[in-house]
């Protein structure tokens, strides 16, 4: 894979919140926590694992613990647009700082292998965590850390260049507009 490849597939990824009803194949999904398992981790110490949820209804289940796309109030996905897979991200070491980047970083591998398999994905962190630790049988000394849903996109989100204003939006259309700032905005160089 050339560089110019790597960086479409940066380019392309967005967050998915609707879904084709096709399945998303095990194996897929296992080679998804594989690529973060082999992540950088703080001091080495790995303390995420992951719970891959495929069955219809335990999907259902944790639909109802998660709270959509939070500048659109009054939308989530219908029955119809349901993610096929989740990947819950569990912490295995409550007691380090360090966690947090960790699962950034697991999040980021996951959804950008998801991505060359045309898999799309939305990172959830908006969610019944406690409702979700019972569902799943999380060891009370373990915390759930993030939930990935995935599935076969069904909507192509599209960027939009801004440098005021970060909130999403739904055209007459349905279509899901991003706000992103642009590089200029971003970038300072040497110093601030």
């Amino acid at each position: 894979m050339n560089d110019e490849q790597i960086k479409s597939i940066f380019q392309q990824r967005r967050s998915i919140r609707r879904f084709k009803q096709k399945p998303v194949s095990f194996s897929i999904l296992k080679e998804c926590v594989n690529c973060a398992r082999l992540m950088p981790s703080g001091k080495n110490l790995q303390p995420l694992e992951y719970i891959i949820v495929t069955n219809l209804s335990l999907r259902e289940k944790l639909f109802s613990c998660i709270h959509w796309a939070g500048y659109l109030s009054s939308w989530e996905p219908s029955e119809e647009e349901q993610p096929m897979a989740y990947i819950l991200l569990i912490n295995s070491n409550k007691k380090e700082g360090l966690v947090a980047y960790d699962v950034g970083i697991a999040s980021a591998h996951i959804v950008l292998f998801a991505e060359t398999k045309n898999i799309g994905s939305c990172i959830l962190l908006n969610v019944d965590k406690q409702r979700i630790e019972q569902l799943f049988q999380i060891p009370n000394n373990y915390q759930l850390e993030g939930v990935i849903a995935l599935g076969y996109r069904d909507e192509s989100p599209v960027i939009e260049t801004d440098d005021h204003n970060s909130e999403y939006w739904l055209d007459e259309n349905q279509v899901l507009h991003v706000p992103k700032r642009s590089l200029d905005s971003i970038i300072h160089n040497q110093t601030y």
